[in-house]
Formats: structure tokens, sequence, C-alpha cells
């Protein structure tokens, strides 16, 4: 997880969350700002975000600052949206979150294949059952696909550790 720090104004905070972290961001505090989240993928340079010179940019507060976070977008744009007959890196990623809440086991003991229940980049019958239970016990529509809604509810609910997700950018 990378964060920035911004140190100026509530009007140069609005642009910047405007124009840089797009409209899933949150309203930072009044003084001494911090913004962090997952969101945030890429290095941001401030420089080329707000049109001011660095003498326009003062601090607003002595207080320390505490970090605010800022929106995590569970979206098509920041997740992948995945199905049965993927693979790859992102379908490892999502495997590993299921197998260490039980999921994944569980999909093989009922589809009779637990050696079948691994991490192995596949989305197939075992990956496809074990996301379906997810969805099932959180009430989300069971669909079998991992998308934006199914990612909040497994990163929100399934992964207390915070085991990195396949964010794209």
């Amino acid at each position: 997880m990378r964060s920035i720090t911004v140190q100026n104004s509530i009007p140069q905070i609005t642009f910047v969350l405007s124009n840089v972290f797009l409209p899933t961001a949150l309203a930072a505090e009044l003084l001494g700002v911090s913004l962090s989240g997952k969101a945030i993928s890429q290095p941001c340079c401030l420089s080329e975000a707000l049109p001011l010179d660095k003498t326009q940019i003062a601090p607003v507060s002595s207080q320390p600052r505490r970090p605010v976070l800022i929106a995590t977008a569970y979206t098509d744009l920041t997740l992948p949206t995945l199905r049965r007959g993927d693979r790859g890196r992102s379908v490892q990623l999502l495997q590993q979150v299921l197998s260490d809440n039980g999921f994944l086991g569980a999909a093989g003991v009922r589809l009779r294949n637990p050696s079948g229940a691994v991490v192995d980049g596949v989305f197939g019958p075992i990956t496809e059952s074990a996301v379906r239970d997810l969805q099932q016990r959180y009430k989300v529509p069971v669909t079998g696909q991992v998308n934006p809604r199914t990612w909040e509810v497994l990163d929100m609910h399934e992964n207390p550790y915070r085991a990195p997700l396949p964010w794209k950018g």
C-alpha cells in the first residue's frame, strides 16, 4: 500500500481528490491531512497534479497529522472480474484467501475431490463452488464469478490479515 501526504488548503485537497483519486475518495480531515488507501496503486506526483508552485502551498496546522483512510475502490477499474476458466496470479490470490478461510477446502470435500482444493491459479469447479459458498454466506448474488461486490465482501469479511488482492494499476 502506498500513500501520499498533502499539506495544503481545502481547495487544493478538493482538486487532488476530484482529479487524482476520482470519485471513490472520501473527504479528508480539514487540518493535517494524510491520504492513504489501496485504491492508490501508483506513485503520484503532486507537483503535476496541482497547478501551483510550492511557495503557494503552506501547512494549515501545527497539530500532529493523523492518517485518514481514503475509500478502497472495489470496481471493474481496480479489480479483475474472475470466472471459471481464468488462470493466473489473480486467481492464485483469490484462492489463497478462500483457502485461508476454509471455503476452498470445504468445496473440495463437497465435490468429492479434497486433493483438488489447491492454490494453483486455475479457476475451476472447486474455486467456483467456494466462491458460490462465500456469496451465499454474505447474501450477495450467487454467480460463481468474482465481481467487484464479491471482492469487497471477500476483503472486508474474510481477509483479516490483509492478504494481497490483485489490484490493477
